[in-house]
């Protein structure tokens, strides 16, 4: 899967009102993952979250 898609993806999936409180007590990178796997649509495997998460960190770098 492409860069692009894996932070759309993943853009979509933090932004899923059924997950956000949980994900704002999550404590790790493998408790966000784990949160978002429950919902339907998010197939990413943990190396394209881990990448996506990277790939959003460095766009916000780049503001």
């Amino acid at each position: 899967m492409e860069i692009d898609e894996i932070v759309h993806m993943l853009l979509h999936a933090l932004s899923e009102d059924s997950v956000g409180e949980r994900l704002d007590s999550a404590k790790s990178q493998q408790e966000v993952y784990a949160i978002l796997s429950e919902i339907p649509y998010f197939t990413l495997s943990m190396e394209e979250f881990q990448a996506g998460i990277r790939e959003l960190r460095q766009m916000k770098e780049d503001e």
